[in-house]
């Protein structure tokens, strides 16, 4: 059977072979032009990229492989006045772990030669030998931490042993160290966890300390490690400057010891020392204790209070200067009380009537507001406020306080008079040892600073302080005047307990009853101020000691701070890196007299002061200083001097045996060796003794070994 033929298709042959179909040319035109203009676009944008972008696509792709790692510099270090390190910055190291990434390794010995060791074995007894606790050493191996970092830092050579080895990776860091003396560690600040500053001259000082930042330039490679790269230009990182400051640290540490040996005996809370060089206005030593601590600011320049006494010298200095009083002008003291505004004013020293001079002797109240009276409140006001009160002394303290000083419009009644005895304003106990430097120094009062030298890390000195005078406050003639009624109130008046066999002293006491906060003024609680000029005739030491709440019957300021002050003037004389000029000293020191019977001190008559402004029960009489556990004569060793006006002191005097410690605390043993003339080297040992031993004929200022108990 056949079957039907089917028709063909246009273009189909009968032998079943297709003709071509024809090709478009205009297609075929438009699919080559796009492919040219893909590939111009492309060549163009190539170009562009090679020639005009190149720059930038080169920073892009070493942003990529490359990063920089911030070095940070070495804060600045800061030295006390004799170049002694206060604070400085050290570089340790810290140490990371991952215990899983150790194994073995091969290592070059100290013979040159390579070795396989075992990581895990090397770590763990290399940080045994580093001293590193047993439970952090087994953290650091146990292969089931994936990371560890040890708290501990340890010096860069310390931990060289862990080079190569894989699993550790050493850090450096930088640590601050404060090895000042712990009265200075509210003063020199501190820094946060991240090195930024939060207090203190850290935080003030910080643009001079902070130094540089600096760059390092790493290559990262596949695995994500940093390798330093030879080719690519790092920035230093430059150190922060060197600050010297005019704290002197041996007389820092001599009053921190007398402020706490005073407040042991006397039973005081706390207290305050300020020694500034009248001369220059830079402050020796800042020292503040609250609550038997160092204070956590710096309460001299911080906290201010009501002095009492010590203020009534700048008002009667101000009336010598204007020519309303004279030194030996008579007051009407009123036998002792007088009625004022409703008010009742007590001396201790009850006398009808009182020179001027002893006025300021025997610490009068009445004197002394009869004498403010003289003054309109403007006066009054201006005299308080020349002498720095109620100011910043510009000291580089971020907390430092001005005080407080009322302006007349605000004046009560009895402002006039309070404010004359040392009440109704604050002063902090750097202001007042600032105005005391202006009767001291020939009545300029000076800026007070903390900053003696700026050093670049070059060496280069930046900054050096220069003498700035604020004002002139007084005249000479006046603040000589002043000062020699300033002597008489140390050598038989209400601060005999500050007096010195070898040199006057001269100063001002002040006890003031002490206000609480929402109480008012409460009974039997006290600041015992006192103010002194050392030596007196040409002073080169203002020291401002204050104890907080006295307990028992001596508490008033010449007794208990007036001894404070004793105190710390021998261990200076006995130290030779204390800022002091021994060559004037020479010529200013006393014959030391033989200790007759009377050689403890004790006279009748012995001035004392009234701390009440109001009619409430005079407080008792203080008892007489006590004597002080040492040798009746201190004799202090002075370089010759050509022309000295004191006789050169004999050669047997230049000797003295090491003094006995038995029975003594460390404490006590140190005060006893400054105080018989020898300097102090402090040492670990079995016992407490001396080296050499006790009665060792020594040149005074020597140095003793003195071994404390481990």
């Amino acid at each position: 059977m056949t079957m039907p033929e089917r028709p063909l298709h246009a273009g189909e042959r009968a032998d079943g072979v297709s003709d071509p179909v024809p090709i478009s040319r205009w297609r075929s035109g438009l699919v080559h032009g796009a492919l040219l203009l893909v590939a111009a676009a492309l060549v163009a944008r190539s170009a562009q990229v090679q020639l005009m972008e190149h720059t930038e696509w080169a920073r892009l792709a070493e942003r990529q492989h490359v990063r920089e790692v911030a070095v940070v510099p070495p804060r600045g270090t800061l030295l006390d006045v004799t170049g002694s390190v206060l604070v400085e910055t050290r570089e340790q190291m810290k140490l990371s772990i991952a215990p899983q990434e150790l194994r073995t390794v091969r290592l070059k010995g100290r013979d040159g030669r390579k070795r396989e060791v075992e990581a895990r074995t090397v770590l763990r007894q290399g940080l045994r030998e580093l001293g590193v606790p047993a439970a952090w050493i087994r953290r650091a191996v146990d292969p089931k931490r994936k990371w560890v970092e040890l708290p501990q830092r340890f010096l860069p050579a310390d931990v060289e042993r862990f080079a190569g080895l894989p699993g550790v990776r050493r850090e450096r860091v930088m640590r601050r160290v404060n090895s000042s003396p712990e009265g200075l560690r509210g003063i020199m600040g501190a820094l946060d966890a991240d090195g930024e500053p939060v207090s203190g001259l850290e935080l003030e000082l910080d643009p001079l300390l902070r130094g540089e930042v600096g760059k390092a330039p790493v290559v990262i490679d596949g695995k994500g490690n940093r390798i330093p790269s030879p080719e690519l230009e790092a920035v230093e990182a430059r150190p922060g400057h060197t600050v010297v400051l005019t704290i002197n640290q041996a007389l820092q540490e001599i009053a921190e010891q007398q402020l706490e040996l005073a407040r042991e005996r006397t039973g005081a809370t706390g207290g305050d020392v300020v020694i500034l060089d009248p001369r220059t206005g830079e402050l020796l030593a800042l020292v503040g204790v609250r609550d038997g601590r160092p204070a956590l600011t710096s309460t001299p320049l911080a906290e201010a209070y009501e002095p009492g006494s010590v203020v009534k010298p700048f008002l009667v200095t101000r009336l010598l200067d204007l020519g309303r009083t004279q030194v030996e002008e008579t007051i009407n003291t009123e036998n002792g009380e007088w009625r004022l505004a409703g008010r009742t004013l007590r001396d201790e020293h009850e006398a009808p009537t009182m020179t001027v001079r002893d006025v300021i002797r025997l610490s009068s109240n009445i004197g002394t507001a009869k004498l403010a009276a003289r003054l309109s409140p403007q006066e009054e006001f201006e005299t308080l406020r020349d002498f720095g009160f109620g100011s910043y002394t510009g000291v580089p303290y971020p907390a430092e306080s001005k005080g407080q000083l009322k302006r007349p419009g605000t004046w009560g009644p009895m402002t006039r008079t309070s404010m004359a005895i040392g009440y109704e304003l604050m002063a902090t106990p750097v202001q007042i040892a600032a105005a005391y430097a202006a009767i001291a120094n020939g009545g300029a009062l000076l800026q007070p600073v903390l900053v003696r030298e700026v050093r670049a890390p070059d060496g280069t000195v930046r900054y050096r302080h220069q003498r700035r005078v604020v004002r002139q406050v007084i005249s000479p003639q006046a603040a000589a005047a002043m000062r020699t009624m300033l002597e008489s109130v140390v050598d038989s008046g209400t601060a005999r307990a500050a007096d010195l066999a070898t040199f006057d002293v001269a100063g001002k006491s002040g006890t003031a009853r002490r206000s609480v906060q929402g109480a008012g003024y409460v009974q039997g609680r006290y600041n015992a101020s006192f103010a002194g000029l050392f030596p007196a005739s040409d002073p080169q030491y203002v020291i401002v000691a204050r104890l907080i709440d006295p307990s028992g019957s001596s508490y008033f300021g010449g007794t208990v701070s007036g001894g404070m002050v004793n105190g710390i003037l021998q261990a200076a004389l006995a130290t030779r890196e204390a800022s002091l000029d021994r060559g004037k000293l020479a010529e200013v020191v006393k014959r030391l007299a033989a200790p007759g019977p009377d050689a403890t001190g004790t006279a009748p008559g012995v001035a004392t002061e009234n701390p009440d402004t109001s009619s409430a029960p005079r407080a008792p009489a203080p008892p007489p200083a006590e004597p002080l556990p040492v040798p009746a004569r201190v004799v202090v060793e002075l370089p010759m001097v050509p022309g000295a006006r004191s006789a050169p002191l004999a050669r047997s005097e230049e000797l003295r045996p090491v003094p006995p410690i038995d029975g003594l605390d460390l404490r006590q043993a140190v005060r006893v060796l400054h105080l018989a003339g020898f300097q102090v080297a402090l040492a670990s040992g079995p016992s407490l003794r001396t080296t050499p031993m006790a009665g060792t004929i020594l040149r005074t200022g020597s140095t003793v070994r003195l071994e404390r108990p481990r």
